[in-house]
C-alpha cells in the first residue's frame, strides 16, 4: 500500500469515527427546545387546545398565551406532537391559540398533517360593551 492509499484509508477513517460519535455526544448536552415548549403547551394551554372543551381564545395575558409567545420555535412544536396527544388535542384550536396569542403558526404550513389555514383572530372586545 502506498503513503497515498494508507493516508486516504486514515482520512476515511477518521471521518467515520467523527461521523458515528458526534451526534450521541451532542445528544448529551443538547437542549431539545420544541420538546421542551411543547410540554409548556400541553400543560398551560390545555384547556384551549383539548379536542371536545377546548376554549381557542385564551385572554392575551393568560398562562396559556405567555407561553405561545416564549416559544422559541412554534412550528417545531407540531412535530414534538405525539400519535396519543393528535387523539386528545385539536389542531385548528391550537393554531387559532397561536394567532390570538401573537405567535402564530404561518398559513398553508403543515402542523402534524394538519393544513394551517389563514387566520384572523376574532378583534378584542369593546370596553363598556
Amino acid at each position: 500500500m502506498t503513503n497515498a492509499e494508507v493516508a486516504r484509508v486514515l482520512c476515511l477513517l477518521v471521518l467515520v469515527a467523527i461521523s458515528s460519535c458526534s451526534p450521541h455526544a451532542r445528544a448529551g448536552h443538547a437542549v431539545d427546545h420544541c420538546l421542551i415548549d411543547k410540554t409548556k403547551v400541553m400543560r398551560d394551554c390545555w384547556h384551549n387546545i383539548e379536542k371536545n372543551f377546548g376554549d381557542p381564545f385564551p385572554s392575551h395575558g393568560s398562562l396559556c398565551c405567555d407561553t405561545i409567545r416564549d416559544a422559541k420555535d412554534i412550528h417545531c412544536i407540531c412535530n414534538r406532537f405525539t400519535a396519543h396527544e393528535l387523539t386528545i388535542i385539536s389542531l385548528p384550536k391550537f393554531a387559532t391559540v397561536t394567532h390570538k396569542c401573537g405567535n402564530g403558526l404561518h398559513a398553508h404550513t403543515h402542523c402534524a398533517g394538519y393544513r394551517v389555514p389563514v387566520i384572523t383572530p376574532p378583534p378584542p372586545p369593546l370596553e363598556g360593551a
